[in-house]
């Protein structure tokens, strides 16, 4: 009889031991969190007039690949194979951090503290909307990130196209676990700074009226 009980007691903890090496255990979570950053404090911002002090900016919709509006941080392999990594993720789905950081950076070089989401109230009259269009953002196998995105900037009255332009970035992915992000945050910039330079310019070779507008600046985008 105690042989008998011994030897249950074995064959549980045999049993035990077993389950703790099994796949349905419970496993740790190794993942690991990254985010795209805006531009510094330091960036230089456009030359501003009186009146571009005064802009009520819309910047959205911004649209988003699919495969991209995800947390998994995704790696183009090929042309036609994408990698999606089993523990590197996102912080927040990336089609909503590319929209926030270039409401930081936008709001930075343009000299303008109040952010508005899209879309907007109809009570805020736009003086210029920017729409985005991006086709690619995402790192390669080759150590590059890239960016593709065609851009318009609309008269905020009329709906007119006012310019229309593509941006193309790429950088090198630095090693270790920030490379990624820090380098399509780069590409970003890029992409904020020809927008905020384009629309000084159009403002500054053609100043919008703020006769009929809120007095006060912002920026609104779209997420």
């Amino acid at each position: 009889m105690a042989m008998s009980l011994r030897t249950a007691l074995i064959a549980i903890s045999a049993l035990v031991g077993a389950a703790g090496c099994s796949p349905l255990a419970p496993q740790p979570d190794r993942s690991t969190f990254f985010i795209l950053t805006p531009l510094s404090d330091g960036a230089t911002a456009a030359p501003a007039s009186a009146s571009a002090q005064q802009l009520t900016i819309g910047v959205g919709p911004i649209d988003f690949p699919d495969y991209l509006r995800r947390l998994e941080v995704v790696t183009r392999a090929s042309p036609n194979q994408l990698d999606l990594a089993a523990e590197k993720r996102w912080g927040e789905p990336l089609d909503k951090n590319f929209a926030r950081v270039l409401s930081e950076n936008l709001a930075l070089l343009l000299d303008d503290r109040k952010i508005e989401k899209y879309p907007w109230s109809r009570k805020t009259e736009v003086d210029y909307q920017v729409t985005v269009d991006v086709q690619r953002f995402e790192t390669g196998a080759d150590g590059q990130s890239q960016m593709d995105a065609r851009w318009i900037i609309k008269d905020g009255v009329s709906g007119k196209d006012l310019y229309a332009s593509e941006t193309s970035s790429n950088s090198p992915v630095a090693p270790g676990e920030t490379g990624a992000s820090i380098a399509l945050s780069n590409d970003l910039a890029v992409l904020s700074r020809q927008i905020a330079s384009k629309i000084t310019d159009l403002n500054q070779s053609a100043p919008r009226s703020t006769s009929a507008r809120d007095s006060r600046t912002a920026v609104a985008i779209a997420q």
